[in-house]
Formats: structure tokens, C-alpha cells, sequence
């Protein structure tokens, strides 16, 4: 009994590790392309690049599940809701990792907008829980996160974004803070059926990682993807099939020591297309 819980110990932490580093593979045309969306746009963008918003039409809303290295203890899931209200676009999101004896959790109001034909931004307010078991309490944090989204010309877009610049603090116990994050990349379509994308992600706990991932559409309605990321490396793979407004999409991510993470998200969009 003993060893078992030791080594789910270990897992916890070392996915603890890699959720603060990753914790933002939300929705499974992202895990597929191994985390590089801080350039793309659509609904999932809450999770990413709030500027990406800015391309929501009327409402759409998604909903993910990772189950992490095959344990239950380790599943993370959320959900997000997207509108568009006048010239801008509000929403709101939610993301839980972990079970009973250790869960962390993020909640997310939104709101993005265009500032003129190339640029657009957005803004998010955060708030964090994170319970440690019966005896151990909850600390919570409040934090906020933003970016821009700059298309250059129809094939080439830029962006930024940054995350929890002030470090918040969730403890004054050996003064445990959540790690802020940096994010810096592109993405190049070449036409409307092949796209690359990459980034250079930053968290304040990790040296730098690159994020790379390419998408190419075989037809109106189905997509496959592929990627890679440095820190941890891991290679990524999946597919998108769409029906009418909805969305599914399959994901997997390979670590050559700990195995698959299998991920599944659907998404419902009031635009048939963006």
C-alpha cells in the first residue's frame, strides 16, 4: 500500500510540475499541435490568447478532458463560453486538474476586441483555488492575463501574451507563488487547407520552451494535426472532424518516459465557419 502511494505521490507532484508549465493544452486542436495556438483564433482562445476572441462571430461555446498518463487522479478538464456583445466579444472559462486529495482550479472572465482591420485584444480576470487534501486547507489567488493578435497580411499573423504578470501569491508559507508566463509567436497559412504555427513559451519556474504544430485539412470537414514541444518533449498528434456547427477533436501527446495523454474536446460554434 505503502510504495502505491508513494509513487502516486510522485506522480501528482510531477504533473503538478508540468500542468504549471502546461496548464493551458486546453481543447484538443491545441494538444494537438503541442500547445502553439497563442497565434491562432477561435473560442479556445480563452484558454491561450484572449486577443484571439476578437474572431468569435455570435456564440460559441467547448467543453475538454485529458486523462494524464492513464490516471484518474491526474484528469484535467474544463469548458469555455464565448459571445459577441457590439464590437467585442465576452467570455468565460473554467479548468480543473487533479482529484479529492489535491485539485487546482481556474476561473476566467473574458473580454477581446478588434482595434482596427489588423490588431486585435483582449483582456482576462483570474481567479485560482488550490486544495491540499482534509487537513491541509485552500489558498486562493486573484491574477490577470492578456495579448494582442497582429495579422501582418492574410497569410501571416503575430501575437503576444502574457499571464499573471504580478506572480500571485497563493502562500505566505516559503512564499509560493504561481509562476508567471510569457508567450511570443506566428502563424503562417499557406493556404486555407495547410497552416504552421509556433512558440517560444516562457514560465518563470522553466527555462524557455518552443512550441511548433501544423494543421492541414483534407477536406471541409476533417483535419489532421501534428506537433512538437521542447520543455517537456513530447511529440503530439491528432484530428478534427466537424458536423454542420459542431466540432470534435481527438488529441494525444507522447512523453518518451511517462506515455500518452489522450485528450477529447467538442465545441459548438453559431458561425459554420470562421
Amino acid at each position: 500500500m505503502m510504495p502505491r502511494l508513494i509513487i502516486l505521490l510522485f506522480a501528482i507532484l510531477f504533473a503538478a510540475a508540468l500542468s504549471a508549465q502546461f496548464n493551458d493544452n486546453a481543447g484538443g486542436r491545441c494538444t494537438s499541435m503541442a500547445g502553439a495556438y497563442v497565434a491562432l483564433n477561435d473560442g479556445w482562445s480563452v484558454f491561450h490568447n484572449q486577443a484571439g476572441l476578437a474572431s468569435v462571430q455570435t456564440f460559441d461555446a467547448g467543453v475538454y478532458y485529458e486523462n494524464r498518463f492513464g490516471l484518474s487522479a491526474l484528469s484535467d478538464k474544463g469548458l469555455f463560453v464565448a459571445a459577441r456583445f457590439g464590437k467585442g466579444v465576452i467570455a468565460g472559462s473554467f479548468h480543473s486538474f487533479g482529484y479529492s486529495e489535491f485539485a487546482s482550479s481556474k476561473g476566467g472572465l473574458a473580454y477581446a476586441m478588434g482595434l482596427g482591420e489588423k490588431l486585435d485584444v483582449g483582456i482576462q480576470l483570474n481567479y485560482y483555488a488550490v486544495r491540499l487534501g482534509e487537513n491541509y486547507g485552500r489558498a486562493v489567488a486573484v491574477s490577470a492575463e492578456g495579448g494582442f493578435l497582429y495579422r501582418l497580411n492574410s497569410k501571416l499573423s503575430l501575437a503576444g501574451h502574457i499571464s499573471n504578470p504580478n506572480r500571485a501569491k497563493l502562500s505566505d508559507y516559503l512564499d509560493e507563488r504561481i509562476p508567471a508566463v510569457f508567450r511570443m509567436g506566428s502563424t503562417y497559412r499557406f493556404s486555407k487547407q495547410v497552416l504552421l504555427t509556433a512558440e517560444v513559451y516562457k514560465d518563470t519556474q522553466f527555462a524557455p520552451a518552443v512550441r511548433t504544430g501544423f494543421e492541414y485539412r483534407i477536406s471541409e470537414s476533417i483535419a489532421v494535426r501534428g506537433g512538437f514541444a521542447s520543455a517537456p518533449r513530447q511529440f503530439t498528434f491528432g484530428f478534427g472532424w466537424r458536423l454542420n456547427q459542431w466540432m470534435f477533436d481527438m488529441a494525444a501527446a507522447y512523453h518518451p518516459v511517462l506515455g500518452f495523454n489522450p485528450h477529447v474536446s467538442f465545441t459548438y460554434s453559431g458561425a459554420a465557419e470562421k
